[in-house]
């Protein structure tokens, strides 16, 4: 028998799906009442300012400027490195239990922006003709910009490179430091970046020495061609429904636009700054520590992933910079969005992450705690002396060789990654001022809502039959 009561319950739906949700509805409502009017959501999403330089806590004792010879390319591209530090490929063959597993093979297996017909997969969604087609051409252009520059030469051969072409005679004078900084963020939006920022140039961000694979030799900072004063930092956005894709070659045709973005917009901003008269480099994967260069412009902050996260972007962007002898500019601060700590209650990234390169680990600290992070010839790719999340290249990377393409799954995970929906600015906007627990409901709300966690297959369907 039916009452009334069963039919106008007011008792939470059975379905435990519905339940979340409407609990996630409950506290967002709460936050949305805390928050108050736009205008004081829009403060929040700009982030608190921090005073004092480096926002993050570092141990001085520790951190040193990293060497290049250490980064993972380098490791794997260059014969000089292997044949020094044999221990390291050794080393992870034996944690991973596969005898003689090449980093150098698995580098270009990852990265060769040819492919031949025989790793096409046209029964496999993601991996077809068409999506290994645009994986290559979004990269076309660098073959001809630079391609070096994005495996991390210095002094690359193209747009990167260190001669100083079109150095004006006069420099031009702006009437402020204020002024400066507007027009050159204005000539940099204008070239195409999403968002720029300006800071000081710090050498603990520098990489010293550089590496140049191609030559398998040491570059110092003394063989610049002038002393950097300035730094000027750009985000290039990815396309969210490519990046969903992940760990499709497809996905990566949108790493490799933002590869190619990086070539052609900071190539175009140096070129400006040096024909008003100063010196100016562009750089790519090359010379410097982009993540921490833009905390310091307040683009964003580190994340759990180590990669750099902006709010309403996440971590889907990549990093170009200008490196210039100009000074007379106005700097930006650091600002707290919030983002670390909801990284310490969130870890989807590291739930998502093939590979499990991604720590689990509750809280940041000074120095990695992956297994052998002991072993120097295991816990060699990081620069240590930050309290931050350390996650282990290396197995990040051996999945990239097994998949024959990278990964994106960290980035497709991320609920700061998200499009312009209300639920995800409502996480920009409280971050600053909410804790742990709302934190989980949040990243709750994320999975409830579908995104992050959709199939390769469903995700390459959407992809390419989006219509604008």
């Amino acid at each position: 028998m039916t009452t009334e009561k069963d039919n106008n319950s007011t008792d939470a739906p059975a379905d435990p799906s519905r339940r979340k949700m409407f609990r996630l509805s409950a506290v967002a409502a709460g936050i949305a009442a805390v928050g108050g009017a736009g205008t004081f959501i829009s403060h929040r999403v700009e982030g608190v300012p921090f005073e004092g330089g480096f926002p993050m806590p570092i141990d001085d004792k520790v951190l040193k400027p990293f060497n290049q010879r250490n980064w993972i390319f380098s490791q794997g591209g260059s014969e000089r490195n292997r044949a020094e530090f044999p221990n390291r490929d050794k080393a992870f063959s034996e944690l991973i239990g596969e005898e003689d597993w090449s980093f150098q093979d698995g580098m270009f297996a990852a990265s060769d922006y040819t492919r031949s017909p025989e790793q096409w997969d046209n029964a496999r969604p993601g991996y077809q003709q068409i999506d290994w087609a645009l994986f290559c051409a979004a990269s076309h252009p660098l073959e001809y910009l630079g391609k070096m520059a994005k495996f991390g030469m210095p002094d690359a051969p193209g747009i990167c490179g260190w001669p100083q072409k079109n150095l004006a005679p006069v420099k031009w004078q702006f009437a402020s430091k204020k002024e400066a900084a507007t027009k050159i963020k204005r000539a940099a939006k204008l070239f195409g970046a999403t968002r720029v920022g300006i800071t000081y140039n710090d050498p603990r961000w520098n990489y010293e020495p550089m590496y140049n694979i191609f030559e398998s030799k040491e570059v110092s900072w003394d063989e610049y061609p002038f002393k950097p004063k300035t730094v000027i930092v750009m985000l290039h956005e990815m396309d969210y429904d490519a990046i969903r894709t992940s760990p499709s070659p497809a996905s990566v045709g949108a790493v490799n636009k933002g590869y190619t973005d990086m070539a052609v917009k900071a190539g175009s901003l140096a070129d400006f700054i040096r024909r008003l008269g100063y010196k100016a480099i562009a750089s790519h994967n090359d010379s410097i520590n982009k993540v921490a260069y833009g905390i310091m412009a307040g683009l964003g902050e580190g994340a759990r992933n180590g990669a750099l996260v902006a709010p309403g972007l996440g971590p889907r962007v990549r990093i170009s910079a200008v490196i210039t002898d100009f000074d007379f500019v106005e700097y930006d601060k650091p600002r707290n969005f919030g983002i670390m700590e909801f990284c310490e209650h969130c870890k989807l990234c590291a739930d998502r992450c093939p590979s499990k390169a991604i720590t689990f680990d509750d809280k940041p600290g000074f120095k990695p705690t992956y297994e052998g992070a002991d072993n120097p010839d295991l816990a060699w790719a990081g620069q240590i002396g930050v309290k931050k999340f350390y996650n282990d290249a290396k197995k990040c990377f051996k999945f990239w060789a097994d998949n024959t393409v990278a990964c994106t799954n960290c980035i497709k995970a991320c609920p700061w990654n998200k499009p312009d929906f209300w639920h995800h600015r409502l996480i920009d906007a409280s971050n600053t001022f909410t804790k742990g627990p709302v934190h989980t409901f949040m990243k709750d709300m994320d999975t409830l809502f579908g995104y992050g966690d959709m199939d390769v297959a469903k995700a390459t369907k959407l992809f390419w039959n989006k219509e604008d």
